[in-house]
C-alpha cells in the first residue's frame, strides 16, 4: 500500500482516539493500544493496555476534557509508525469548573497487525512557558 495510504489511516486512527477521549468513551479507549501498548503520560508511571480501562474510568469520572491533535510528521517503517503530533487539551475538573489549558508534545509508535493500526507505546510532555 502507499505511504500516503498508510499516513492518512495512521491520522484516522488518531483522530478516532481524540474522538473517543473528547466524549468520554472509556470503554473504547483500551481498544486503540495493541495488547501489549503501553501509555506513558507526563509525570506519571506508565500503563499498560490492561490498566486503561479501569484508570480512564476513574479520570472522566472528575474531569471534562478536550483534546486536539496536529500532525506535523508521520514516518512508517514497515509495520510500524512513528508519528510526532502537538496536542491542545482542555481539563475541566468538575467538582471546581476548573479548566486548565495545556500544550504537549505527544510521540506515538504505533504498530500494524491483523485489526489495522494500533498504539504500541504513546509518550507526552507538557509544554512549560509556552
Amino acid at each position: 500500500m502507499s505511504t500516503q495510504f498508510e499516513k492518512t489511516a495512521v491520522e484516522k486512527l488518531l483522530t478516532d482516539y481524540a474522538e473517543a477521549l473528547n466524549s468520554a468513551n472509556t470503554a473504547l479507549i483500551p481498544s486503540f493500544y495493541t495488547a501489549d501498548g503501553l501509555f506513558m503520560p507526563d509525570g506519571y508511571k506508565g500503563l499498560p493496555t490492561e490498566d486503561l480501562l479501569g484508570t480512564s474510568k476513574g479520570f472522566f469520572k472528575n474531569v471534562r476534557f478536550q483534546i486536539d491533535f496536529t500532525v506535523p510528521d508521520t514516518v512508517i517503517d514497515g509495520e510500524y509508525a512513528f508519528v510526532q503530533t502537538m496536542a491542545k487539551t482542555t481539563t475541566t475538573k468538575l467538582e471546581k469548573n476548573q479548566e486548565v489549558k495545556q500544550t504537549s508534545r505527544d510521540f506515538f509508535v504505533l504498530r500494524k497487525g491483523k485489526e489495522g493500526w494500533k498504539i504500541y507505546r504513546y509518550i507526552f510532555n507538557n509544554v512549560r512557558g509556552k
